[in-house]
């Protein structure tokens, strides 16, 4: 990046950040999307979060909070805007669409095929946005028995045996307790590993290869 200039009265401006100019709609909510979409704005990304009318994303009001806003949220939505949009309303679905037209990347983590549903999936996406980047985020893949279950940092936790390992390094007295690791470790690692592949994509479509869908 090039250094910073000085304006006429001596104030230093700010560099640009590597993405800015890039435009991300993040509809994702709880900690693994927004997360990924926060990394993204930190680097200049313009980030668009869509919430329900309302209530907005749950998170907001979770844990520690001040003036009815979460500390958690703060931390994984800051440097971005917000919109209201009711996804299952015809017109809410419109609007998506309409600033989809000019977005760089979507960011969401509903479970596969409500998106489908919704009208909003990668292909209704791409008809209208070929060179989107599209980035779903979900716990047990496209595809499989288990694909549209609800998936949680613990779950993952559970079913990866990181709980069984974890507790086997506890001490005696809890050695048959399955302990969590009480970070959100896989919500934290599915975020960085997402906003890498979406810089990924980005960087290719540059490259001249197109949109794409990141799975």
């Amino acid at each position: 990046e090039e250094p910073s200039q000085n304006d006429s009265n001596g104030v230093q401006e700010p560099t640009a950040g590597a993405l800015d100019g890039v435009r991300v709609l993040d509809l994702s909510a709880v900690v693994s999307g927004p997360m990924a979409a926060v990394i993204l704005a930190d680097q200049g990304a313009d980030v668009i979060k869509i919430e329900p009318p309302g209530w907005g994303d749950g998170v907001r009001s979770l844990g520690a909070s001040r003036n009815g806003l979460s500390a958690i949220f703060s931390l994984i939505n800051r440097n971005k805007r917000s919109l209201g949009i009711n996804l299952k309303h015809p017109a809410g679905q419109q609007i998506v669409k309409d600033l989809a037209k000019s977005a760089d990347v979507i960011i969401q983590n509903y479970r596969p095929g409500k998106m489908a549903r919704l009208g909003l999936d990668y292909d209704s996406i791409k008809a209208i946005n070929p060179d989107i980047i599209y980035a779903p985020i979900n716990g047990m893949g496209e595809i499989g028995p288990y694909a549209e279950q609800k998936v949680y940092d613990y779950v993952i936790q559970g079913l990866s045996g990181v709980m069984d390992s974890h507790s086997a390094s506890q001490s005696a007295t809890h050695a048959n307790k399955l302990e969590m690791v009480r970070t959100i470790i896989y919500d934290k690692v599915t975020s960085l590993t997402a906003a890498q592949g979406i810089t990924a994509a980005l960087f290719a479509r540059e490259r001249g290869r197109g949109g794409q869908h990141i799975m």
